[in-house]
């Protein structure tokens, strides 16, 4: 089991090394293929490639029939169009050092400390033998892969042997240990995938994703990361259910709505974009003024697949990558709740200060000059108000230590600033969809980032999962104030819905099932 002590023998401690992601920054099937095939080429492969590896991802097919697949279409012919000598110098040293470039330096720095203690060092790996075994005699270690016939020879090349991964890097460790117990040897296991999930359950000292000296277990099954998927669809099935109850006017409408629409979607998609990329460079703002983690690309993976679950009440659903953060990353779970609702507070302020800002102006425009009993009532609403704020201060004591404090309040300053631009930004799709469908409308940006923030309160004011119906209906009612006609405001708020959180959680539950299924 990870983590146990092996029984004392005389054999020197093993230090087993996956290859590709864990050795090496990259897939080195991918890297061969940049070198034999032009961009183009590249292209090409990948479209031919599509229908298998969708059979692949799908659980049709299993690695080791895909692997046959890529090395019958992709390697193969790339070997016969080339003269032996050429094949030779393709694999023993253009890959080799196309391979040694991408090999990760702190991976090579714990290679090192091993060979220093007197460890054996091997590198257990799925890919092919024929690509792995010159760069495995540059770095001086021992090889075992998946083995194939002669990618030299002018025949198709076979695998003949089983994929080495998952329980077979298991029995081809054992074999060359020769048949030894792995209970029996001091194991140090690197990987970073689902198919070194054996080798490192089974080792003494597991390092997941990670080369420093402590040992890192591989995590334990993500339950929560995998209802994802499925609780997003359910989400997504009920916003087609009320689609389809829509009388046969509306849906003309939309109809008519959707077939405007490619021509705007770039711009829409664009805005949408540039305002989730904010909100990650807000989180991750965040989680810096914590101390956790560094941005990279499996962070930013992770913290999208919480958007799966946005339209759940309050946006709590996105509470999942607070815990899929900690579980996959081993970030500290107590940090990230904190940057979490400190990310909520910031969005409050935003929309406060959006409100405060618009709303008045707009009301006095529409309405004239107030009245002296309207006066009246606001000096009054005003004076309770401040009545309560100074009640609410002098309770401090109670509320005071829930909120952010030390560097994390002071990067809530700069986060609500790109939280005024989120929210901002992402209402100008609401804008952008009045110029589409009533382009004649005297609709302004003010307006459509207080209809955006006015209905997207009251949604989230519902409890209802999305805001569903309540939202569009708020916007309908909102539109129809600016002159907006409300058989086209529900179109405009029901594309405006499809064109934000119902794409960002079908995008994001699709990234959770890719995610899971690699």
């Amino acid at each position: 089991m990870s983590g146990a002590s092996p029984r004392a023998t005389a054999s020197p401690p093993v230090a087993a090394f996956d290859f590709d992601g864990t050795l090496l920054a990259g897939d080195t099937l991918l890297i061969l293929h940049r070198l034999v095939r032009s961009p183009l080429g590249q292209l090409i492969d990948g479209l031919l490639l599509l229908p298998a590896l969708l059979l692949w991802k799908s659980g049709q097919r299993s690695t080791a029939w895909f692997k046959q697949v890529v090395l019958q279409r992709l390697l193969t012919p790339a070997m016969q169009q080339r003269t032996p000598e050429e094949r030779t110098t393709l694999l023993e040293r253009s890959l080799a050092n196309a391979l040694w470039q991408q090999l990760r330096p702190a991976a090579l720095a714990r290679l090192e400390w091993h060979r220093q203690q007197g460890h054996r060092l091997v590198i257990v790996s799925a890919s092919p033998r024929c690509l792995l075994q010159p760069i495995a005699q540059r770095l001086g270690v021992e090889l075992i892969a998946t083995e194939t016939s002669d990618p030299c020879s002018n025949a198709p090349i076979q695998l003949h042997s089983a994929n080495c991964k998952g329980p077979e890097k298991i029995h081809r460790l054992q074999a060359w240990l020769n048949h030894e117990p792995l209970s029996h040897t001091e194991l140090h296991a690197y990987g970073d995938s689902r198919g070194d999930r054996e080798l490192l359950q089974s080792a003494a000292h597991p390092h997941w994703r990670s080369f420093s000296a402590g040992s890192r277990p591989y995590p334990p099954a993500p339950g929560l990361q995998r209802w994802l998927a499925p609780l997003a669809f359910l989400l997504l099935l009920s916003a087609l259910a009320g689609l389809l109850q829509l009388d046969p006017a509306t849906q003309s409408n939309l109809i008519n709505g959707l077939g405007q629409l490619p021509a705007w979607m770039p711009a829409i998609l664009a805005v949408l974009a540039f305002s989730y990329a904010g909100r990650y460079l807000r989180f991750r703002l965040l989680l810096s003024a914590e101390g956790i983690g560094r941005p990279s690309r499996r962070e930013a993976w992770m913290w999208f697949e919480g958007f799966a679950l946005t339209a759940t009440p309050g946006k709590l659903g996105e509470l999942a990558r607070v815990q899929q953060l900690h579980q996959q990353l081993g970030y500290p779970r107590q940090p990230l709740l904190h940057a979490f609702l400190a990310e909520r507070l910031c969005d409050v302020a935003a929309v406060v200060v959006w409100l405060a800002l618009l709303v008045p102006g707009q009301l006095l425009q529409r309405l004239g000059p107030p009245a002296p009993i309207a006066l009246g009532i606001s000096g009054l609403a005003v004076v309770l108000t401040l009545a309560l704020s100074r009640w609410f201060w002098r309770q401090r004591s109670r509320w005071q230590h829930h909120l952010p404090s030390g560097r994390l309040a002071r990067a809530c300053l700069p986060a609500s600033g790109l939280s005024l631009g989120i929210w901002g930004l992402e209402a100008m799709i609401l804008w952008l969809l009045v110029q589409a469908i009533s382009p004649n409308a005297a609709f302004t940006a003010g307006q459509a980032i207080s209809t955006y923030l006015l209905s997207g309160t009251a949604g989230m004011a519902s409890l209802l999962p999305g805001g569903l119906g309540v939202n569009e209906a708020s916007t309908t009612l909102l539109l129809q104030q600016a002159g907006i006609p409300i058989s086209l405001g529900l179109s405009i708020a029901i594309l405006r819905r499809l064109c934000s959180v119902w794409l960002i959680t079908a995008l994001a539950a699709l990234t959770s099932w890719c995610h899971r299924r690699s």
